[in-house]
């Protein structure tokens, strides 16, 4: 993975950007697309965007589909829940039904896992193309819930897995083959904590999980306003 760096000037700056680029995507999908799906991200600096984009008055376009890069199995009622945080926007947008694509937390763990792999592989198959996605980076290395370089590496067609978690609650998370068939990756890495990691991530990808993940992506962005 080569990925190219853009710093922004202020966590401002980066938002407001990124919640520029991702309404355009909501609003006008490339031309002649079928269907076209968006990735959205859990974590601090994306929510930052989607408050943004909640204040807004628009509508998602009919022929666009969201769904999230992974999410902890709680209701969604719980302020864990990365759908959840979405929320607000998918309100203010009038998304919903067959727009979104949940991870079905009320299911045991395996389940929602096998539900969300399944879900995504049929929407491809009606023709789904994933043009833009959004991941966060954890202050260890990880993205979407790929928290290990082995969890990173996984090879397989799936397209989503179950991630057992020790000390809070498990999740579902999409996998490399999953990051594979999203177009564009952008990362979003606020914040003075994620800065080691942006470094490791722009000279020696393999070494953290999120490097890992996406080691053979041909169009990944590092969006920050951390100056390395």
């Amino acid at each position: 993975m080569k990925a190219e760096l853009k710093v922004f000037d202020s966590p401002h700056a980066l938002y407001d950007h990124t919640a520029s680029v991702l309404r355009g995507w909501m609003t006008r999908p490339p031309p002649g697309a079928q269907l076209t799906g968006i990735m959205l991200s859990g974590g601090r600096t994306p929510q930052k965007v989607f408050s943004r984009l909640a204040g807004t008055s628009s509508t998602l376009h009919p022929k666009v589909m969201l769904f999230l890069s992974d999410e902890r199995m709680v209701p969604f009622s719980s302020d864990q829940s990365n759908f959840g945080h979405v929320r607000p926007m998918l309100k203010a947008w009038a998304a919903g039904g067959e727009q979104l694509l949940p991870v079905h937390t009320e299911l045991p763990l395996e389940d929602a896992a096998e539900r969300f792999d399944r879900d995504l592989g049929q929407a491809l198959l009606r023709g789904l193309r994933i043009g833009f996605g959004l991941l966060g980076l954890g202050t260890d290395g990880h993205t979407a819930s790929l928290f290990t370089r082995e969890d990173a590496a996984r090879g397989g067609d799936e397209l989503a897995c179950a991630v057992r978690r020790e000390d809070e609650p498990d999740r579902v998370s999409v996998t490399p083959a999953l990051l594979r068939c999203v177009q564009r990756i952008r990362i979003l890495a606020g914040g003075e904590s994620k800065r080691s990691m942006i470094g490791r991530l722009m000279e020696d990808p393999d070494s953290i999980p999120a490097g890992r993940a996406l080691h053979d992506h041909p169009d990944v962005e590092i969006w920050t306003e951390q100056r390395l």
